[in-house]
């Protein structure tokens, strides 16, 4: 059982930082200490399972906290109230595991992580994915994906819904930032689009947001993989060589999440067609990426330049 030593900085009660997040990656049935530097007041650790409803955690009242990694994931921060101040809270740790997991039973999940992340507010602090396990053979087959587009905050209801929350957010190839596309079509960070990107080189670990947003044991597909999936029976959860309609019925779910234009990065195809990353690299400027649509499923040599969806593997053990 290893020990994890997590410490939050803080110079007083009224400079504590409310909306920063850091992501902790455990083993179930590690043991966590906690503790936060220089707080004044009243202090009250609490948890939250799905970063919404947070819970006081019983005997938990001092700068320094010990507990369980026994259900996983899970966040934790601390309250502290001094006078009749309105309470201020800590840094938020969320803590994840990327050891053994039971696919199609256990959640992943993470929280914000800096550069990745589309920003520090509440609207993307914290994400739970549901997992599923391939049945086909070969490349990508046998093996544990995501059941939804990294980013997502739920399961697609059909292989056309549209909702920003099903489809998640959108990359450029090799560059860690996320972003995210509201119903309106507004995009966040609101950055210079990035055009031309020209250099030769796959997907790196450094910016493959599945490994650093999940852990060492995730990362995006290859083009074998996805290539694979394609191919694959429908009586086995693959496409079948068939639509975005047989992709939709098939084990990973896919459905048309859209895509963020190659020369602007304006939301586009949402509600008709998904489009995919795989982690390597055709030339300079073009990279394998797989494109699921009503004339049917195939591989597209893509700029890199253009935004898509990511849907995480895992090397699991």
């Amino acid at each position: 059982m290893k020990h994890i030593i997590y410490s939050l900085i803080t110079m007083c009660a009224f400079a504590l930082p409310t909306s920063a997040q850091q992501t902790l990656v455990v083993d179930l049935n590690d043991t966590i200490h906690l503790d936060i530097d220089q707080a004044r007041g009243n202090l009250q650790w609490q948890i939250t399972y799905d970063s919404i409803n947070w819970q006081n955690i019983a005997g938990a009242d001092s700068a320094a906290f010990s507990t369980i990694a026994d259900s996983l994931p899970a966040g934790y921060r601390l309250q502290i109230e001094e006078g009749n101040c309105n309470p201020l809270f800590s840094e938020a740790v969320w803590v994840t595991q990327t050891a053994s997991i039971t696919c199609g039973v256990d959640s992943v999940g993470h929280g914000f992580v800096a550069g990745f992340t589309p920003d520090t507010s509440a609207q993307f602090a914290n994400r739970i994915y549901s997992t599923v396990q391939a049945n086909w053979g070969g490349p990508g087959g046998n093996s544990c994906w995501l059941n939804m587009n990294l980013g997502a905050t739920t399961e697609a209801d059909s292989a056309l819904d549209p909702s920003p929350s099903a489809s998640g957010w959108y990359w450029q190839f090799n560059r860690a930032q996320a972003y995210a596309h509201d119903a309106a079509g507004n995009r966040t960070p609101n950055t210079p689009w990035i055009n031309p990107i020209n250099e030769v080189q796959d997907w790196t670990p450094a910016n493959d947001p599945c490994t650093q947003l999940l852990g060492s044991n995730w990362r995006l597909p290859t083009q074998a993989e996805w290539n694979n999936f394609l191919s694959a029976s429908a009586a086995n959860g693959g496409v079948g060589n068939g639509d975005l309609s047989d992709a939709f019925s098939s084990t990973l779910r896919i459905h048309a999440g859209g895509r963020a234009n190659g020369g602007s990065g304006v939301s586009q195809d949402r509600g008709n067609q998904a489009y995919f990353w795989s982690s390597e690299e055709n030339s300079n400027n073009t990279a394998g990426s797989f494109r699921f649509g009503g004339v049917g499923s195939f591989p597209v040599n893509a700029t890199k330049n253009f935004g898509m969806a990511v849907r995480c593997i895992c090397d699991c053990p």
